[in-house]
């Protein structure tokens, strides 16, 4: 009897490792052609609940010294950014420092122009404040963020807050300026003390343009996104990174990007109805493949009918993109799977990527 249940313990041990051996087979055939087509060089991982079954890295970290990029390769995020701080956000909510729901004029009441004193938190959340978008000019002169309100936000909006959502940098940058205010600290502190020390990321940071930061990747555009044949790669324009802040100044790298996510299941850094809050669905964006695509606080919540797939599939997706730097956070909640892809450059279009590599997962269920 005890043989024959070691036998089948046996097997299906077996049986998993060839089915892993395979997915990542066919995940390797997928990216090794987009690399040799010019179309891919990043870090990308898989993982399964709580376990890496896909770790790869592909191409140059910089191609002037020809540094390749290795698994400690770090990343500017871009928009990844906004999760943290929508979850730092719930956290000081946790905290009874501040209500979403309330106005921001109760938390910075001294460097809003009088349109913009309404607005409540959750409508920075959400991107429906009706806060004009910053201009390219915002990026080339360094700003601290209270200087970044000052410079970026007139006295006018575009729409009534929380009736229109339009994506825009300035919403979360606002965010950054109450989460100093109820704090008494700088956010860069902030985010070390709530998520960096407590989770041990090493590889996580800001970017600061007069700090050097070992292993962070160069970005190159040749703004392809796709087509071939391939173009020259050119050398991301210089702007200050750092000006993004809250919404898009944070440098990581898929491993570390993977034990926050763990780390957010586990409600390790926010309690379950905070986390409950944060994907819930908030704003409908209309259909994508037939079925309601949402904006939820951070992220962004839908069913999606992938690349050679019957009928939709239920996604949690955070993306980013700042000149070469793309990047793609990715959750299939009812499977537990999670896609993590960082790039340097814009060769590739990192959507059809993603569609192919989660065909690969869910063909293998």
């Amino acid at each position: 009897m005890r043989t024959k249940f070691l036998f089948i313990i046996i097997s299906i041990f077996i049986s998993f490792n060839v089915k892993a051996q395979l997915i990542a087979r066919s995940i390797d055939s997928i990216l090794t052609t987009y690399v040799k087509n010019g179309q891919f060089d990043g870090s990308i991982l898989i993982g399964k609940g709580s376990k890496v079954i896909y770790a790869h890295q592909y191409g140059l970290a910089n191609r002037q010294f020809h540094v390749p990029i290795t698994s400690t390769t770090k990343f500017p995020v871009a928009s990844i950014t906004k999760l943290y701080t929508a979850i730092l956000i719930l956290k000081l909510q946790e905290e009874k420092k501040l209500d979403i729901n309330k106005t921001i004029d109760q938390y910075i009441p001294d460097i809003l122009p009088e349109s913009s004193t309404k607005i409540t938190i959750k409508q920075l959340l959400t991107h429906t404040s009706g806060l004009p978008k910053e201009k390219i000019a915002a990026y080339k002169t360094r700003f601290n963020i209270t200087e970044f309100i000052e410079k970026n936000i007139v006295d006018t909006l575009l729409t009534k807050p929380g009736t229109r959502y339009d994506y825009n940098n300035v919403n979360y940058i606002l965010l950054g300026a109450i989460i100093e205010s109820v704090s008494g600290k700088n956010w860069r502190q902030v985010l070390s003390e709530k998520i960096i020390q407590p989770l041990s990321l090493e590889n996580t940071g800001l970017i600061q343009t007069d700090s050097v930061i070992n292993n962070l990747a160069y970005g190159y555009h040749n703004y392809a996104f796709g087509d071939l044949p391939a173009k020259p790669l050119k050398n991301d324009a210089f702007i200050y990174m750092e000006n993004y802040a809250t919404a898009g100044a944070i440098f990581t790298t898929p491993e570390e990007l993977f034990k926050l996510h763990l780390a957010l299941a586990e409600n390790k850094l926010l309690n379950s109805t905070s986390k409950k809050l944060m994907y819930a669905p908030e704003i409908n964006l209309g259909l994508v493949d037939g079925t309601p695509y949402f904006v939820t606080l951070g992220s962004y919540y839908g069913s999606r009918q992938f690349k050679g797939q019957t009928k939709p599939i239920d996604v949690i997706e955070r993306t980013g993109n700042i000149n070469g730097f793309n990047t793609i956070y990715i959750q299939l909640p009812l499977t537990k799977e999670t896609i993590i892809i960082f790039c340097n450059t814009d060769a590739g279009d990192l959507n059809t990527i993603t569609d192919e590599l989660l065909n690969v997962l869910i063909s293998s269920h």
